[in-house]
């Protein structure tokens, strides 16, 4: 009797010891925030906003100012875009023929154009001829590349500006520093800002094919008539055919413009030039049908 009594104690001590294991472990729960995160890398590129200034008496000008590397840039002039192939206004669109300026005399700026777009090298403290050579020397490096790049017809990989052009060019003469950028068009703001050379550039819309507008007889050779295209009311291209047979383009063509009149019609005014140095000008209607 005393050895059930003790089996049944013991039995009853062992339910209890694995009842309070099992009621002592926590429940692990795993939730989104306790799932493990893979570390995505911040992008490096950057922009400053350039902030139009109130024109002084007797400016004719807009002047732009930005704070770069913790010096005051300044910008002037109405710079250009590739509008045709931007027709929506986004960040990192290229852009060109500004002039730029520094508001401390112990600073220095130094721009060039390449592939469409203004570069700079600004060093702030005293220029140093190297300095403005390695980056010269870069920036020409990268408009090669894009050349290649247009002459292969867009076959291989784009060229980026980051691949050659660096961010600093800093030999250490002198204790200054030397940073590069790039002018860039932008949603934020007056819509112009200095960027990072590594910027993401978007890539343009393809143009609008240009619109055949009819065929301007040559008035001296009945056998030659000139085709004309154009885009938004410009005349874009003109092709030469001879006897129904296509010869190429003529030499080019000035104040080329045409309009929609009705139908199949339309009203082209334009001077013809000839592959032999002549020039003639059309002004009249084009039936196209």
């Amino acid at each position: 009797m005393k050895k059930q009594v003790l089996w049944a104690l013991l039995l009853v001590t062992a339910a209890f010891t694995s009842c309070s294991k099992n009621e002592l472990k926590p429940e692990v729960v795993t939730t989104g925030k306790d799932k493990l995160k893979t570390n995505v890398a911040q992008p490096t590129y950057h922009y400053a906003d350039l902030i139009l200034q109130p024109r002084q008496p007797g400016e004719n000008f807009d002047t732009y100012k930005a704070t770069w590397s913790g010096a005051e840039v300044k910008m002037t002039g109405s710079p250009i875009w590739y509008q045709a192939g931007y027709p929506t206004l986004i960040n990192g669109i290229p852009g060109l023929n500004a002039s730029y300026g520094v508001y401390s005399n112990g600073n220095m700026i130094s721009s060039y154009v390449a592939a469409g777009q203004d570069f700079f090298i600004l060093s702030i403290g005293t220029i140093v001829l190297p300095d403005f050579q390695a980056f010269q020397k870069d920036v020409d490096s990268y408009m090669k590349a894009r050349d290649n790049y247009e002459k292969l017809g867009g076959q291989t990989q784009v060229p980026l500006a980051s691949d050659y052009i660096k961010d600093s060019y800093t030999s250490g003469m002198g204790g200054y520093i030397s940073v590069t950028g790039k002018l860039i068009r932008v949603t934020t703001g007056s819509h112009w800002a200095l960027a990072s050379v590594d910027y993401p550039t978007p890539t343009p819309v393809a143009p609008a094919p240009p619109k055949f507008v009819g065929a301007v007889p040559d008035p001296n050779d009945n056998t030659i008539v000139y085709d004309v295209y154009g885009v938004n009311g410009n005349i874009t291209v003109t092709k030469i055919f001879k006897n129904g047979t296509e010869q190429g383009m003529s030499g080019g063509f000035s104040s080329g413009s045409y309009s929609f009149i009705g139908g199949n019609i339309y009203h082209v005014s334009i001077t013809v030039y000839r592959a032999n140095g002549t020039s003639f000008i059309f002004n009249g209607n084009l039936d196209i049908s």
